[in-house]
């Protein structure tokens, strides 16, 4: 069923990416191709309004010479566009067919729109030829007699215009059909990216929610257990039953613990602790947070020891770091053989600071020290059953260190146990942490 979900949701992620670059891809298209049209069309006009100005001179002006085109005159006035210029009278006949030459043919059959004076119009001739024309009104006074008063059609030849028009819109579909594959990769790529964390995330959280139940169904079958067997025996005296219930009152406190433990992660992973981050004089600080251990370990027949701390001061969340310091103990005391001793040291080390707490228990092997930070993971579970080891307490040791942009590590105590060596920065700027907890 999962499987099908990823997949479906997979296929979602592929087509928004997909219709988002098509969508992209598309609209540069059109801008591009829009913009590159009227570039093209851009100088034609130009030339146009150039031709006008000069089929239209004042009277004053020098008289409109020749150029590259139909029109004889005088040689001082020249302009670069070569253009064609169709002059008709008021009952719309062509009267410049001498000055037209070979082109008559052509362009004969052109009819006259007063309609369009003025304006900038694209034609085509005889089915083939393409032209930009714009159509003059010529005033009496217009020094050049063979004009005045009549009407110009200037043209200006867009065939070529249209070929590189042709030639870049086929380039452009090129190109679309290009980027249009490489969305589809890129489509598939960033679906798998984008689903990663989330499968990693729902992955850990169905083994989570499989181990917490897990967890929690032991000491309530063992609880129900017990409690269904006192009540076959009404009459009985609580000093006769006093070992079953010691075994419930166990089994609920182990699971009380557990719930706490788990409302932890579960606010860890919610990011919804806020810390309180103040300076500390480390060495007062961790002396009141031993000091009761140092009988709970010697009631197990241990010595709990706390090596001279050297006087400094760090930033850091007192609740959190007294947590961590239960976790750590606790675990030692629980792997610990007894007559043995656990050594609690803390160093400043640059600016940072480390505490160790050192046992002279089981020890941990290579291949576990990669999980034992893992959740619910236990080195020895028949062993942590016995302890009422539950696998969390260092998961959580290992998000209080993170909260405190830390490290904490597990390595060879010599000549037998582990050390777990957590490692502190100093400095509240390195930590980044202000608030107050919620």
């Amino acid at each position: 069923m999962s499987n099908k979900v990823n997949r479906a949701q997979r296929r979602r992620l592929f087509l928004s990416n997909f219709i988002g670059f098509s969508l992209i891809f598309i609209l540069l298209g059109v801008i591009v191709f829009v913009l590159f049209s009227r570039a093209m069309l851009t100088s034609t006009d130009q030339a146009l309004r150039v031709e006008k100005s000069a089929r239209l001179q004042a009277p004053s002006q020098k008289p409109f010479g020749p150029h590259k085109g139909p029109f004889k005159g005088n040689s001082q006035t020249q302009h670069p566009f070569m253009t064609t210029t169709l002059v008709f009278n008021q009952h719309g006949k062509i009267t410049n067919k001498v000055q037209l030459g070979s082109r008559y043919d052509t362009l004969k059959d052109i009819q006259l729109n007063r309609s369009q004076v003025g304006q900038l119009k694209t034609i085509k001739v005889n089915g083939k030829y393409n032209f930009r024309t714009l159509l003059v009104k010529a005033p009496k006074t217009v020094t050049d007699k063979s004009v005045a008063g009549k009407y110009l059609l200037i043209m200006e030849n867009i065939d070529p215009q249209k070929a590189a028009m042709r030639n870049f819109t086929r380039i452009m579909l090129i190109t679309m059909g290009i980027f249009w594959l490489l969305s589809i990769l890129m489509s598939v790529w960033m679906s798998r990216l984008t689903m990663r964390p989330i499968l990693k995330s729902w992955g850990r959280q169905t083994e989570f929610v499989g181990n917490a139940a897990h967890e929690l169904r032991t000491p309530l079958t063992i609880i129900q257990n017990k409690l269904e067997f006192l009540l076959t025996k009404p009459n009985d005296k609580i000093i006769d039953q006093a070992a079953n219930i010691a075994i419930a009152n166990s089994e609920s406190q182990r699971l009380q613990k557990l719930t706490h433990d788990l409302l932890a992660l579960a606010r860890s992973d919610s990011n919804t602790l806020q810390t309180n981050f103040e300076t500390t004089a480390v060495a007062d600080f961790l002396q009141d947070t031993v000091e009761p251990y140092t009988e709970i370990a010697a009631s197990q027949g241990k010595r709990l020891v706390l090596a001279p701390v050297p006087a400094f001061k760090a930033v850091l969340d007192q609740d959190l770091i007294h947590q961590l310091m239960n976790i750590l103990i606790d675990n030692a005391l629980k792997y610990s053989p007894q007559s043995s001793t656990i050594t609690i040291t803390a160093k400043v080390v640059g600016r940072k600071w480390q505490l160790i707490v050192a046992d002279q228990g089981i020890g941990v092997t290579g291949r576990d020290r990669q999980r034992i930070f893992d959740r619910f993971y236990r080195v020895d579970t028949s062993r942590s059953r016995q302890t009422g080891g539950n696998g969390l307490g260092l998961s959580i040791a290992h998000w209080i260190v993170d909260l405190h942009h830390g490290t904490i590590a597990v390595r060879d105590n010599q000549p037998q146990g582990s050390q777990f060596v957590t490692t502190l920065p100093l400095n509240s700027s390195q930590n980044g942490h202000h608030g107050k907890r919620k």
